[in-house]
């Protein structure tokens, strides 16, 4: 269980983990759907049943595998608020909130939902590789009142598409935003979708 550091618009970010150790193709369903074995990390297992089994908040469970890390990581960046990547499938409870709230509780650093908003509900993972066009999917809503470092969390790394829109987004309010950092449970596998 070693994070992984992803490169990108913001000064540093991690995944925490990968989400499938394996997949193995078993065949079509009855209707032709491909099936497939996974196994996941033991933070895949936790987010899948968070994110898709029942919606049992696991964020807890996540935070606290990875508390060490999360405390060191975050002792000297001088977080001023965590933020959210807006999600794209509504939900009564969503995992992205759920972690960022376990995170914020974990850290002493308020959480704000309402920053960023999605106002396109296409998926990133859903679109053609070198054809992600998320420009203007996301705006802001509230905007800085003073200088800050912004933690940015979302669920899933895949390509990084949405993230950097967010970073983006953020980074036209240059006059109070210091730094973005961004924190994922989980990255997918490139071939994954």
């Amino acid at each position: 269980m070693a994070p992984i550091q992803l490169f990108g618009t913001w000064q540093e970010g991690y995944a925490l983990d990968v989400y499938m150790e394996s997949s193995e193709y078993i065949g079509e369903d009855v209707f032709g759907h491909p099936m497939f074995d996974n196994t996941y990390s033991q933070v895949g297992k936790l987010l899948h049943r968070m994110k898709y089994n029942g919606r049992e908040n696991t964020s807890w469970d996540i935070v606290r595998l990875y508390d060490e890390f999360l405390t060191h990581w975050m002792g000297d960046k001088h977080i001023d608020a965590i933020l959210a990547v807006p999600p794209t499938n509504v939900r009564n409870e969503q995992p992205v909130f759920l972690f960022a709230e376990a995170l914020s509780e974990q850290s002493n650093i308020p959480f704000s939902p309402d920053v960023l908003e999605k106002v396109s509900f296409e998926q990133a993972k859903n679109m053609p590789r070198g054809e992600k066009k998320l420009k203007g999917s996301i705006v802001q809503k509230l905007m800085a009142k003073r200088m800050c470092n912004i933690l940015l969390v979302d669920d899933f790394y895949s390509s990084g598409a949405t993230a950097r829109e967010c970073v983006s987004v953020l980074r036209r309010d240059e006059q109070r935003l210091s730094r973005i950092f961004i924190i994922w449970p989980l990255q997918r596998p490139r071939n994954d979708r």
